[in-house]
């Protein structure tokens, strides 16, 4: 029987289905319908003659052989990628100035700029921490050249990398207070999850003041956690215990944090090849975060 020959845009399709975690959003990525990313991961699977994704209308799971050939797809275009830059006129080189919330630098530092140098050797990052909405001002006058941003409602551009799940936290079993309004506490910062607080909280709470105000995540957390106050959180900024603890109410909501990377309008050289890699190498660290949490 005759073998198959892997295509490298198949393996790219296949990838980004695997990093994203579901057709569609590997479609929208890709700039491809939906039928057209579908038709090519059952060619990828003809190919191997193996079951790469197990997928249904609610969810995507990759298989272990999925596994294997994700790791074989990702080392064949990293290999494409390092032979083109090779020839390329401009070799990418220079510093590259990256912006990132203080809430994802962990990532960030930790996921992908370790890997950055083995791939781009001759590129020298610097990374500035800040507010997203301070960070896209930035992006779009080029004094960065790219960032980690979340998504604002009336903005859909950059990379996709992750989404966080928001919950309404509120503690349970405390005494009901005099005045008979529930303590909210409010990330009193000109960002996306500010907005939704205030938003959201005259749904979940009608009748409400704000307790508490902080610049930093993990006050609002703490203060959520140790029963002062309810609040609009994403689910992973609470510990594990939070989350199976008898002492707090969590209710999900319909809204989501879309984080994605941003790029500046004039790009450096090669500047789209360091995105895609980051882009890569963050979606990987927030795959790895779902499947063992």
């Amino acid at each position: 029987m005759r073998r198959g020959k892997l295509d490298l845009n198949v393996l790219e399709t296949f990838a980004t289905v695997c990093l994203s975690g579901s057709l569609k959003s590997a479609a929208e990525h890709l700039y491809l319908t939906q039928s057209a990313v579908s038709m090519q991961i059952k060619r990828l699977e003809e190919c191997v003659q193996q079951r790469l994704l197990e997928r249904n209308n609610q969810s995507l799971r990759v298989t272990p052989a999925g596994e294997k050939m994700l790791a074989h797809a990702r080392a064949m275009l990293r290999l494409e990628s390092a032979a083109l830059n090779e020839f390329l006129r401009e070799p990418i080189a220079g510093e590259i100035r990256i912006g990132v919330p203080a809430d994802y630098a962990p990532a960030l530092l930790s996921s992908a700029l370790p890997y950055l140098h083995d791939n781009f050797p001759a590129v020298v990052p610097s990374v500035e921490c800040d507010l997203s909405r301070k960070l896209r001002r930035k992006i779009e006058s080029n004094e960065l050249d790219l960032a980690i941003l979340t998504q604002d409602v009336d903005i859909d551009s950059g990379l996709p990398l992750w989404e966080e799940k928001l919950v309404w936290a509120e503690p349970v079993g405390s005494e009901k207070r005099a005045d008979s309004y529930t303590a909210v506490g409010l990330l009193d910062v000109d960002c996306v999850l500010r907005d939704m607080t205030l938003r959201l909280a005259a749904q979940q709470a009608p009748f409400h003041r704000i307790a508490f105000r902080s610049n930093a995540l993990y006050s609002i957390t703490a203060a959520v956690e140790n029963g002062f106050c309810a609040a609009l959180l994403p689910q992973s900024s609470l510990s594990p215990s939070s989350l199976t603890s008898s002492k707090l109410k969590l209710t999900p909501v319909n809204d989501q944090l879309r984080i994605r990377l941003a790029i500046a309008p004039e790009r450096k050289p090669g500047l789209d090849s360091i995105a895609e890699f980051l882009q890569t190498q963050l979606l990987l660290s927030a795959r790895r975060a779902e499947t063992t949490s």
